[in-house]
């Protein structure tokens, strides 16, 4: 994202953040005033006397100021642009603005918004910086990969859009198969984090398999079923214009990523789309098809400080949370999933029932943080993220039990969630569902632990 947008999105957020502390602020000082009892209903509307003043002086400010800044913001960025092209950390930051706020950013047209888009990974080109930087010794690499989350994405390929701007299709650099890998990454993400320790699994696959990895970028904090649409969209689009022939179509997802591919392939059964008849595999990494945990102790968090006076206005807090991390509490892949009630106030599942889609071959790999099966602490927390038994699909109601071969599930102990990028288990483990017999070189710095299932 260039320099000038990103400044002028970063000043909006911070404005919209001192209005909702303004609201707070203000709340906390007229319930407090009122006296209420400790338990009960909380006043409402705005403070009385001077502190209203005060705070409503405070938001006309804030106001004017918004438009100040982006008026100046506006008339420098082309200039900021020049001078300080985007990098992945920022990249990276944003994307992980998106998954706490993203819906907030997309409602109020936020430059920092991502618009969903498909990318390709393609060498660096050779220019006289990346030249430069290839004489770099070996001692000055290892010393730029011990920079705090540098080995978490990539910093050396070119993401290149393809869809909707099909940039890549006339760059030197990429040759497209028929065989298209499409991979969905996880909330507060982007597609450079497939990308771990210095291990791409796609590439991987790509390498040994011959398919052609094709990333999706999106906004992981719009609901999941709002992402599936466009995403859906997109693939049609994608399809109509793949200069050769399309064999088939395997997706992998990460995480929230996982259940983008499936309301995707929901929404392509239900309106026709052709690209579905295409699609041979998907497999689910992480993915929390029957929710969260953390989401859920967020939840009761939240509705925790409503139930007093002096606390309710600490609430607007918890409603900070995107509809994409709502969406994890129980798994919604469907409008329908969300639309009828407010997943601030109520807790109840309220899915629709939407099995696996039939004629495709559908895999889950799930991880937990226990060294065996039965330990305490993977029946609590999973992989810090992803309780397995959402992971692979099972449920306590039929209806929505999400029936996996069980050929086609795999736990992996000892192994946290984002550890899942990289380990060389998965890696494994993906090679025998999606490749072929080769053996898949990884770097040295992934992990190489014990196989245990």
């Amino acid at each position: 994202m260039e320099t000038g947008k990103t400044l002028r999105g970063s000043a909006n957020l911070v404005f919209d953040v001192t209005d909702a502390v303004t609201h707070i602020v203000e709340g906390m000082y007229r319930n407090i005033s009122a006296t209420p009892w400790p338990l009960g209903e909380a006043p409402e509307g705005p403070a009385r006397g001077i502190a209203g003043l005060v705070h409503e002086s405070i938001r006309r400010i804030n106001s004017a100021t918004r438009r100040t800044s982006n008026w100046v913001l506006e008339h420098v960025s082309p200039g900021l642009d020049r001078a300080w092209p985007p990098g992945p950390h920022r990249e990276a930051v944003i994307a992980a603005l998106n998954g706490v706020c993203g819906d907030h950013l997309a409602r109020t047209g936020n430059p920092l918004a991502i618009r969903m888009r498909l990318r390709v990974l393609l060498p660096p080109l050779a220019t006289p910086a990346t030249l430069a930087a290839a004489e770099h010794t070996s001692e000055d690499r290892a010393s730029e990969r011990r920079i705090p989350f540098a080995n978490l994405f990539e910093v050396d390929k070119r993401p290149v859009e393809i869809h909707p701007q099909p940039t890549a299709l006339s760059d030197q650099g990429f040759t497209p198969g028929g065989k298209l890998l499409i991979l969905a990454h996880g909330l507060s993400m982007n597609d450079r984090e497939w990308t771990s320790h210095q291990h791409n699994h796609a590439e991987a696959l790509a390498q040994h398999s011959g398919y052609t990895p094709v990333y999706v970028l999106y906004n992981s904090g719009r609901h999941v079923s709002t992402n599936a649409r466009e995403f859906c969209a997109q693939l049609t689009g994608l399809l109509d214009a793949w200069p050769v022939p399309v064999e088939s179509i395997t997706f992998i997802g990460f995480s929230m990523g996982g259940l983008l591919t499936r309301s995707a392939m929901h929404i392509a059964k239900e309106e026709g789309h052709a690209w579905l008849d295409k699609v041979d595999k998907a497999v689910y990494v992480g993915t929390p098809h029957h929710g969260a945990v953390m989401e859920r102790g967020g939840f009761w968090l939240q509705k925790s400080l409503t139930y007093s006076p002096y606390t309710a206005p600490l609430s607007a807090l918890g409603r900070v949370r995107s509809a994409g991390i709502t969406d994890l509490r129980h798994g919604n892949v469907r409008d329908e999933d969300w639309q009828q009630h407010d997943e601030h106030e109520d807790h109840t599942d309220k899915r629709q029932s939407t099995p696996l889609p039939g004629g495709v071959q559908h895999y889950a790999i799930a991880a937990t943080l226990s060294k065996r099966s039965g330990q305490r602490i993977g029946r609590l927390l999973g992989d810090g993220l992803v309780h397995p038994s959402s992971a692979t699909g099972r449920h306590k109601s039929p209806a929505f039990e999400l029936e996996f071969p069980q050929d086609h599930t795999r736990i992996f102990y000892n192994l946290g969630h984002l550890a899942m990028l990289h380990d060389r288990r998965v890696m494994d483990q993906l090679m025998e569902w999606l490749g072929n017999d080769r053996a898949v070189v990884m770097s040295p710095s992934v992990r190489s632990a014990r196989p245990s299932r």
